[in-house]
């Protein structure tokens, strides 16, 4: 699903009012020992609202790596709450000012690779610094410019001169834990990213008339059939090769993919709705109205509200002459809040759909938190 995300080098100071000039007392350091002291939501609400994003910077290149190693005793933990700080940091000023915070996203990991041998917080670490790249679709900040997948042959031609200044961060992840589900999944939706063009819904043609389907992305199917069992992402792994599918046109094959899904019980919520919610967009294209619409109301119970489901059900609904039901669906969605998170408009974001539960599971894994203070020190 070609989804993009605008992020902006410069966005009105107003949208992230009120925000101010740090005073002299509040290092980064500061914030860094508050996030681990058992206030990590108040710690990045105040430091997402200072606007000298530079000089936090600095500070944390800086002072904040002299605060790590300042007690050898505790530099393990220090160095962990810092990482865990700065991904929550850049998730905070995503939207504005990720751009301007990857590359100490990058600094922090190569700090952790050269600290010692991986351990369960650099993994959860590692996975949720990953998301918020896919948040950005930052393909080659991940990948590299020439990415590859693993069963790929290599270029035959050198690539052309000049340094990239790619970091390759997903690969660093993956060279510290080879055979993370996870990380491999997400490896094979951001090669994606580029080649997943959708076609366009109610429109007689998908895409140009003399356009053919960019087969290249069949590919990722050959590295998604290895993960379709895992008992963590085996049920995304299908709803992934599905997607695939529906793109290149094979409806069948996609709603066989999908349909398998739908019988993993013990899914995430959020993978068990795209299972239905894109079955139900397979069966649009199949032309089977009254079973996509049953699907699209299945997964409203599993995500009540997602706009995504809603308008595609309440536009079946209307086109079918259940005018006031449609109506109906519509004035609820115009009229209440959205669901927090819609799976449907996360999808092409890959591992960002799952941020909630990857900040917690990162938060859960640091070295001695114990929310009295251990945590800083």
């Amino acid at each position: 699903m070609r989804v993009r995300l605008a992020l902006l080098p410069v966005i009105a100071l107003s949208s992230l009012a009120p925000l101010r000039t740090a005073p002299s007392s509040a290092s980064i350091a500061t914030f860094i020992t508050r996030y681990a002291d058992g206030q990590p939501d108040e710690a990045i609400r105040d430091v997402a609202a200072i606007a000298d994003l530079g000089g936090l910077r600095r500070e944390f290149v800086i002072d904040a790596q002299a605060w790590i190693h300042q007690d050898p005793a505790v530099a393990s933990r220090r160095r962990a709450a810092a990482a865990a700080f700065l991904l929550e940091w850049a998730h905070a000023r995503l939207e504005s000012d990720y751009g301007r915070l990857s590359d100490l996203i990058e600094f922090t990991c190569a700090g952790l690779r050269t600290a010692g041998p991986p351990d369960a917080f650099e993994l959860a670490w590692h996975r949720a610094s990953i998301a918020l790249a896919s948040r950005a679709r930052a393909r080659v900040w991940l990948l590299g410019p020439y990415a590859r997948l693993p069963h790929q042959p290599p270029r035959r031609t050198a690539p052309p001169p000049g340094r990239s200044d790619s970091p390759r961060h997903l690969l660093h992840a993956l060279e510290r834990f080879p055979d993370d589900p996870q990380l491999r999944l997400a490896r094979i939706v951001a090669w994606t990213w580029g080649r997943d063009d959708e076609p366009v819904r109610n429109s007689r043609w998908h895409r140009s008339p003399f356009a053919e389907p960019d087969r290249e992305q069949a590919a990722a199917i050959v590295e998604l059939q290895p993960l379709v069992d895992d008992a963590v992402v085996g049920a995304e792994a299908l709803v992934r090769i599905g997607h695939i599918h529906f793109t290149l046109a094979e409806y069948p094959e996609a709603l066989s993919a999908l349909e398998r899904a739908q019988a993993r019980d013990a899914a995430d919520p959020a993978i068990r709705y795209l299972a239905f919610f894109s079955a139900g967009r397979a069966l649009e294209a199949l032309n089977r109205p009254e079973e996509a619409m049953a699907r699209y109301a299945k997964a409203l119970e599993i995500v009540p509200g997602a706009e995504s489901a809603a308008l595609a059900l309440a536009t079946l609904q209307f086109v079918r002459d259940d005018r006031d039901a449609a109506v109906s669906r519509l004035d609820a969605i115009f009229n209440r809040p959205a669901a927090a998170a819609d799976p449907g408009r996360l999808v092409g974001y890959g591992s960002f759909l799952h941020w909630p539960a990857l900040r917690d599971a990162m938060r859960a894994a640091l070295p001695g938190r114990r929310g009295s203070g251990e945590g800083g020190r």
